[in-house]
């Protein structure tokens, strides 16, 4: 449990965290820059704050309610720095659509902005007011919509008579076109754009110019990730891609020695600006390093001084953690594919003088260790997100009980390109589970792992990837944790969110078919683990929350009640006071007892005692069994599903470049350090 967030005042005299209190609930805690004072402004006892806002120096204890109607979800639209009013997003009237509210923080007066009926995404500029909102079409492309000469600015609505077409992304781009900001003058827009380029670029244009476009940046590597802002003056000061590691390119070189000195501050770190004071004279700033938490510096630029702050894990610093290292890997079909490996602390690695040349790459990088390790495959959820570099509690914990952790950015990951990213769309249970089965032969081919010592485990898609694991694929892993994974891709898009209908087609696409035609039902059903329940022959832990609005219960019960049907033992906790993933603390401790004690039952690793009660979780244990006995598969797999294994392999890459100074014309001037491996 550790401070998760930090954020500045706009003068920098406090700046504000997240934090557990004695309780372990998380809470609000206000600092002092200049003090050693700290205050607590908050005082959850059962639900932990996962975002606020309030002004410094309220009453600590007091807060206010903008919304807390039951069905009604509110959203934070826009904010101002300078300004007391925010702007909030409640499905008052639609559960579909967020109508738009102006709120102020200090009056807690709140009016209506826009009535909405129809965007899911509505755009605002740097004072607050609407410009863009964009609509999805039925042939999966997106439409950003600007007002009309018709449109009433004292009540607005989303009448199609107030809107004219903008700009139209075609769906193989809207994976990485999308707006950024807006400049100072809120007459330019900085948008990442899709057109024409796999990983994209940064440009601006004028509001009503959108063919007058300047390249500020084009990636290289990588998909454009942080875009660092001037605070006031909103001119571009950097960006950062993240292939294995992070890095960082200058486009302004006011800030080079403030940066060059961050950097020989930490040179073992990735270095990451959480937050900047609005005169830029004071910075919030954090290092990404695997084996390290978060260590938070204050770094006064006018001075070019840092001071420590704390550390988000400082119970952790006696120990030695693990190392976190991205490489690539070739699947069945050729694609490269990005992923990351950590070793367990204690494990010993090859040297150079005992592999081959063909694995001498490998070696360089730590990954190959002498000898075989129990693997965790670790799939992320999504599955349009991505496993990134840096401390992970998760991966900490794992290799410090002996299992080696492999996290694989599949194709539908985000982050290395749009081609990867579209390669997904409709690959549930067929290519996206073959990456994770062609990652595993890569880690069994290079002595990482054996083929009897292997886990899945995974949430959300993860989830499904577990259970799809161990149905269509039952000999291939040991075992598998399902963590609020979806069963049917039918039932799930069914159970879809009201407020994420406006995105239904871009769910569609992704899982490759709709509910609407009995072709599309048929499809969804192949690739759903449900109706292959009877195939698992392997130990399976299935964790879910009973309040979960994305996957229901409905998910985790019939797969359970499918495998009591064929007398498969299945361990299955619910937790009734959780949602899409454990959040309290003492949930989360019980659940990572339950996973331990199971993949040690599993696997082996090292196993710290618990029972069920220890921390006073609110877990009830619906199912509790062990292994069934290894039988033969009751029936063929679908032949659509059925996998093709072998590996090919492929030399490794290096994992970073240094950080580049680029100037306004985009050209590379000078590389202004090197990025150390960790």
């Amino acid at each position: 449990l550790f401070a998760e967030y930090a954020a500045d005042s706009t003068d920098f005299r406090f700046f504000a965290y997240i934090a557990p209190d004695d309780n372990k609930v998380k809470n609000v805690f206000v600092k002092c820059t200049n003090c050693k004072h700290t205050r607590q402004v908050t005082f959850e006892r059962t639900n932990d704050v996962l975002t606020f806002q309030a002004e410094i120096g309220a009453n600590p204890g007091a807060r206010t309610v903008i919304s807390n109607r039951p069905g009604v979800k509110a959203i934070i639209m826009g904010n101002n720095l300078r300004d007391s009013h925010i702007l909030v997003g409640l499905n008052d009237e639609n559960p579909a659509y967020h109508n738009v509210y102006t709120f102020d923080l200090k009056t807690n007066k709140m009016s209506l902005l826009m009535r909405n009926h129809r965007f899911p995404v509505v755009v605002t500029d740097n004072a607050l007011n609407i410009r863009l909102a964009s609509e999805q079409q039925p042939d999966g492309s997106l439409v950003y919509f600007r007002l009309s000469s018709k449109a009433n600015p004292l009540a607005l609505t989303s009448d199609p008579k107030e809107w004219e077409e903008y700009l139209l992304v075609q769906p193989d781009d809207i994976a990485i076109t999308s707006p950024v900001a807006f400049d100072k003058s809120n007459e330019n827009m900085f948008w990442l754009w899709g057109d024409q380029s796999d990983l994209g670029t940064l440009v601006t244009f004028p509001f009503d110019a959108i063919d007058q476009k300047e390249v500020l940046y084009t990636a290289t590597r990588a998909q454009i990730g942080n875009i660092l802002l001037h605070p006031t003056d909103k001119t571009l000061l950097a960006v950062t891609e993240v292939y294995h590691k992070p890095e960082l390119f200058v486009a302004n070189s006011t800030i080079v020695d403030d940066l060059q000195y961050l950097v020989n501050l930490r040179p073992h770190g990735s270095l990451q600006i959480l937050s900047m004071s609005l005169d830029m004279t004071t910075w919030l700033v954090t290092y990404l390093s695997s084996d390290r938490p978060h260590e938070i510096f204050l770094y006064r630029s006018w001075v070019k001084t840092a001071e420590f702050l704390f550390n988000t894990r400082p119970e952790l610093e006696k120990f030695k953690l693990n190392r976190q290292v991205g490489f690539d890997f070739k699947t069945r079909d050729d694609m490269v594919l990005q992923a990351y490996l950590s070793l367990p602390p204690e494990a010993a690695l090859q040297s150079l003088q005992d592999v081959n040349a063909a694995d001498r790459g490998f070696a360089e990088l730590g990954l190959l260790p002498v000898e075989p390790q129990k693997l965790v495959v670790l799939v992320h959820g999504g599955p349009k997100a991505r496993d990134h570099f840096g401390y992970s509690g998760m991966n900490a914990w794992l290799t410090n009980r002996g299992y080696a952790v492999l996290q694989v950015n599949f194709r539908g990951s985000v982050g290395f390109g749009k081609r990867l990213t579209n390669a997904g769309d409709g690959e549930w249970g067929r290519k996206m589970h073959y990456d994770i089965l062609d990652s595993v032969e890569f880690a069994v081919a290079k002595g990482i792992t054996t083929k009897t010592k292997v886990a899945i485990m995974g949430g959300s898609y993860g989830g499904y990837e577990t259970l799809a694991a161990l149905t269509f694929t039952p000999d291939e892993f040991a075992c598998g944790v399902d963590i609020v994974g979806p069963s049917n891709l039918v039932t799930l898009l069914q159970a879809v969110p009201p407020y994420w209908r406006g995105f239904y087609k871009d769910l569609v696409r992704m899982m490759g078919d709709d509910i609407d035609t009995e072709a599309g039902r048929q499809s969804l059903t192949a690739r759903s683990p449900l109706f292959y329940a009877d195939r698992v022959k392997k130990p399976l832990l299935i964790i879910q929350g009973a309040n979960d609005p994305r996957v229901k219960q409905q998910e985790s019960d019939q797969f359970v009640a499918a495998l009591q049907k064929n007398n498969i033992p299945v361990s299955y906790i619910l937790y009734p006071d959780e949602g899409h993933g454990c959040r309290k603390a003492k949930n989360l401790l019980a659940q990572g007892g339950f996973i331990e004690k199971f993949l040690h039952t599993c696997l082996g690793g090292r196993i710290e005692p618990f029972h069920q009660g220890q921390y006073n979780s609110s877990a009830i244990l619906m199912s509790d069994g062990f292994a069934p006995p290894t039988r033969p598969t009751s029936r063929p797999i679908n032949p659509t599903l059925a996998p093709q294994i072998f590996y090919r392999p492929m030399a490794p890459r290096p994992v970073g470049r240094p950080i580049v100074y680029l100037p306004p014309t985009v050209n590379v001037l000078s590389r202004i350090f090197p990025q150390s491996r960790t």
